[in-house]
């Protein structure tokens, strides 16, 4: 694959995350358990993950990055699962990509009969291990009586410097020695 197609991908995912349209306002915090997740008003630095799907999945997710992402530093990132079907039960799951180590908050459940359209925060923390554009997965699965369905997120993440340009420009054919 090209460094232009790997550039063109990365912008599109980061785009696509850039939905900073305001939600109303949903009900007070209500007290979490540790394993529970909480229901929270959505923090105006929430925006979007992507998916490709465009199914009736019963969910949407958002997130917001709590610091700057570095190297070697943990990082907390906030996910706002908002159901949208109060018959479904829903199991998030979150996937690292090389290069990222999650180490709280890989799984979630959203229990059947939770209010529909109120976001659930959940905490993710994870650690970069180096400079670059990374991206976690997080996998929905929805089940209600009637059927079950996966939708899949992209959650981008720019650590440090990023990709820096002399890393898309592709090195030079090495000279054929005679």
């Amino acid at each position: 694959m090209s460094y232009r197609v790997v550039g063109t991908l990365i912008a599109l995912l980061c785009l696509g995350a850039c939905d900073r349209t305001p939600d109303a306002a949903a009900p007070a915090a209500t007290p979490a358990s540790a394993k529970a997740p909480r229901q929270a008003p959505l923090s105006p630095d929430m925006v979007s993950a992507v998916s490709g799907s465009k199914s009736d999945a019963a969910v949407d997710l958002k997130f917001a990055l709590l610091s700057r992402p570095e190297p070697g530093r943990a990082l907390d990132i906030d996910l706002a699962v908002i159901p949208l079907d109060r018959s479904a039960t829903i199991r998030v799951i979150v996937q690292n990509t090389d290069g990222l180590t999650i180490t709280a908050g890989q799984e979630m459940t959203v229990p059947r009969d939770a209010e529909a359209g109120v976001p659930l925060i959940h905490r993710v923390t994870i650690v970069p291990a180096r400079d670059g554009v990374f991206s976690l997965s997080a996998v929905a699965l929805v089940d209600t009586d009637k059927s079950s369905v996966t939708r899949t997120f992209a959650i981008p993440i720019i650590v440090g410097e990023g990709v820096t340009p002399a890393e898309l420009t592709p090195e030079a054919p090495a000279a054929k020695a005679d």
